[in-house]
């Protein structure tokens, strides 16, 4: 179930006239599913946050072998291949954000994407990129899964506590592989 109106985590953070709608696991697992060109884009944080079973990154690992691209931006890029994982693509995230804008534009030149997916980046630029995407990239849906509230997104996670994502983050990453 959707459900709207969470605050932003950081008070500058705000909408505009229309605001994310706040997910949970289940949900964000059927978004996931059903998108048919989803995308997986990993932050720096990804490099200091840890989930349930490990590094972040390493459940990024996971999704990327369940055949979601991952782009890993130029500070994650290093880690991903010491780990023996190839992502779809490196690049900073404003030359990514800036491609998104172009409606036909994709990772692979096989049609544009339909839903970015954001793990791992700070909450400031998380908002401002998503902003951008929100007035730019319309053809696009946006989920952030960071712990925090993000009202520029179509769909985001609410505040929550650490432990309280990190399981969140555990029973999406298992209700994927079941699918």
């Amino acid at each position: 179930m959707i459900t709207i109106a969470a605050s932003p985590w950081q008070i500058g953070g705000t909408p505009g006239p229309t605001e994310a709608a706040t997910l949970k696991p289940e949900t964000a697992a059927k978004l996931i599913q059903i998108a048919k060109r989803p995308i997986l884009v990993a932050g720096s944080l990804t490099l200091e946050t840890k989930v349930s079973n490990g590094p972040l990154i390493d459940f990024i690992i996971e999704w990327g072998k369940l055949g979601i691209p991952v782009v890993a931006t130029k500070p994650t890029l290093k880690e991903f291949l010491k780990r023996g994982f190839k992502p779809s693509a490196s690049m900073g995230l404003s030359d990514l954000i800036n491609r998104l804008t172009d409606p036909t534009w994709s990772l692979d030149g096989n049609g544009a994407h339909d839903l970015i997916i954001f793990l791992g980046i700070r909450y400031p630029i998380l908002s401002q990129m998503l902003s951008t995407l929100k007035h730019f990239a319309q053809n696009l849906r946006t989920m952030s899964l960071n712990g925090f509230f993000q009202p520029n997104a179509d769909w985001s996670f609410p505040n929550m506590k650490e432990e309280e994502w990190k399981e969140k983050m555990a029973f999406l990453l298992k209700t994927l592989k079941e699918k």
